[in-house]
């Protein structure tokens, strides 16, 4: 078995999407042309990651890509984790160990100030204990009907960490071969961001804030239900007509996770230092 830097030339992500297919294969996303779309087309830069060969079959895969963000107020590059899978035939989980401290080995090399990801359940304590990342929150998760209304200015106080999306990468975001989303103006502050769900009548639904705001994008997702995911601080937001889901209501909770890569970076979080949104990690 050799552990090899992630490439991008079709044949390797071929390969990947093989690999990704057969790990979940209730998925119909893992495509060539959303790989092509997800670590070749990012504006903010490829994938970083690591794969397991064994012979001509990959049999893991570590994938993460990189994002422009705001650390202590500061822009900085850091790295989203979105895509850990181990081959049915081949479980190791020895191997997602190894490919996983490469990949943090080499973005921190690569000046990445951090990595983040959006882990479920069963996940999370193999990042938190075999690799050392902060278990920072579990996500809120709601449904409603009507827009968020979030006082920006008291969003941003003590804020630590959010995504920095310029035109390009939200038009990039949106752009998703497997589930093109919409954008909309919302105000000076952010534009609305929407994408399809697996459940008819509800759309996943965020604001996101955009540097310069990008042309709306005409998008068709409709939905008359919005579901929230993600954090804003306490009392930073109001959420008219949204009810929490309740935990044994949802498939997984999803946590978000965090590990510094450089001195320079937070080596800490608390829930009311970060701004997340659907539109900042990869579940729709």
């Amino acid at each position: 078995m050799k552990l090899v830097e992630i490439s991008t030339d079709q044949q390797a992500l071929m390969a990947c999407a093989s690999l990704l297919q057969a790990a979940f294969p209730d998925s119909t996303h893992h495509t060539v042309e959303y790989l092509t779309w997800l670590y070749c087309h990012n504006p903010a830069g490829p994938v970083v990651g690591y794969n397991a060969w064994e012979g001509d079959v990959i049999i893991g895969h570590y994938a993460c890509i990189p994002v422009e963000m705001y650390l202590d107020g500061e822009t900085r590059v850091g790295l989203l984790a979105l895509h850990t899978a181990m081959h049915p035939n081949y479980r190791n989980a020895g191997v997602i160990y190894s490919l996983a401290r490469k990949t943090c080995k080499l973005a921190a090399q690569r000046g990445f100030a951090c990595i983040y990801a959006v882990a479920n359940a069963a996940s999370t304590p193999v990042f938190v204990k075999a690799l050392g990342f902060q278990f920072v929150c579990q996500l809120s998760a709601a449904l409603g009907l009507a827009g968020l209304q979030p006082d920006w200015e008291k969003a941003l106080e003590g804020n630590r960490f959010r995504r920095r999306w310029s035109a390009a990468s939200a038009r990039w975001r949106a752009a998703n071969p497997a589930n093109p989303t919409s954008l909309q103006a919302h105000d000076s502050h952010a534009m609305i961001f929407r994408a399809h769900t697996h459940i008819p009548m509800i759309a996943a639904y965020g604001l996101m804030p955009v540097e310069p705001p990008a042309p709306a994008n005409c998008g068709s997702t409709t939905g008359p239900i919005k579901l929230f995911l993600g954090l804003l601080p306490e009392g930073s937001c109001r959420f008219p007509t949204y009810l929490p889901i309740p935990e044994r209501f949802k498939p997984s909770p999803l946590n978000f996770i965090y590990l510094p890569l450089l001195e320079g970076a937070p080596q800490t979080l608390a829930r009311n230092e970060i701004i997340l949104g659907v539109h900042d990690f990869d579940p729709y």
